[in-house]
Order: structure tokens, then sequence, then C-alpha cells
């Protein structure tokens, strides 16, 4: 008898623990401070685009803690060489504050490359192509309302394709890219 009262005040005392810390009037301890993320979307460009011939326009919009997905679409004329591209990202930003500061990530997406035929023809050869590639991006979220984005980084994409394909267009196997954008954050 003595070891069922035992059990029954066991089992009671634990229930009552359970219903008091659903409680929403009691405070939940937190092992870490949450920040509170006021905008997980911004739509920005390069600028360079108005003066020089590159640029480009992205969207990226956070889906979790610290992670994003984003699209690329970028143009660049150097010499002659023409580079058209669009891109889906995922990036992850270590601070888990999608948008802000530091950031790594994967992309994926298509090329179409162009270059000035010494052919006889003087037309231009091209090549279609997928990519993936690696990004390290930084952002900075300026203004009293934190929207202006300013975005800078660096990156390299692998062109998938053969070699034969390539040697075709004189394309080598991967390429870096840069970024500079400026935008809006909503």
């Amino acid at each position: 008898m003595r070891l069922r009262r035992s059990f029954v005040s066991l089992v009671l005392g634990l229930a009552a623990r359970s219903l008091a810390a659903q409680n929403p009037s009691e405070p939940v301890p937190r092992t870490g401070t949450l920040i509170p993320i006021p905008y997980r979307t911004y739509i920005a460009f390069n600028p360079s685009v108005v003066v020089f011939d590159f640029g480009s326009l992205e969207m990226e919009s956070g889906v979790a803690p610290g992670v994003t997905i984003g699209g690329v679409g970028s143009y660049t004329d150097v010499s002659g060489d023409r580079f058209t591209s669009a891109d889906l990202k995922v990036r992850y930003y270590p601070g888990d504050v999608v948008l802000r500061g530091f950031s790594i990530g994967l992309s994926g997406g298509y090329l179409r490359y162009s270059t000035r035929d010494n052919s006889l023809t003087g037309g231009r050869a091209s090549i279609d192509v997928p990519t993936l590639g690696l990004v390290v991006d930084y952002n900075w979220l300026l203004g009293t309302t934190h929207r202006f984005v300013v975005g800078t980084g660096v990156g390299a994409k692998r062109i998938l394709a053969g070699t034969a394909e390539r040697d075709r267009v004189g394309l080598d196997r991967a390429y870096l890219t840069g970024r500079f954008v400026v935008g809006y954050a909503f």
C-alpha cells in the first residue's frame, strides 16, 4: 500500500509539473537571445549596369533560421566575351539572421557564353550549359529602418560540359564571379 501511494504521488507530481510548464503566463527559460528579424526578403541590382557592360538582378528570401533561397540573373560583356546566366542560390548565414552579415552558399544554374568566332564567318561561337557554384557573400542592412541592402561577394562556377564542347568556344571548366548589389529589404 505504501508503495502504491508513493507511485501515485510521483505520477500526480509529474502531471502537475507538466501542466504548470504549459501555462503561457509563465516565462519560458531560454538559453540564447532571440534576434527579431523584421525583413526576410530583398530585391537588389548591380548599379554598374548603368555605366558598364555588366550587371545583375537578384532576389533572396528567408525560408528557415539562417537559410535563404534566391535567384539571380546576370550579364557580363568583357572584350567581346558575353556571359549571360540565371542561377538559383541557397545561402546559409551562420549568425542565423537572414539577409545580414556573412553567408556561404551553393548555386545551380544555366550559362549562355558567346565569343567572337575567329573563322572566316566573323560571327559568334556560343555554348549553353548548366553550372554549379560556390558563393561567399556579405550583406549590410543600412539606414534607420535597416531596409537598404548593400551586398558584396565572390564565387566560382563549374561548367558542366565536356572538354571538346568547352574548347570549341575557348571556355575553361570553371570561372570566378564577383558580386556587388544595392537593394531594398521588405
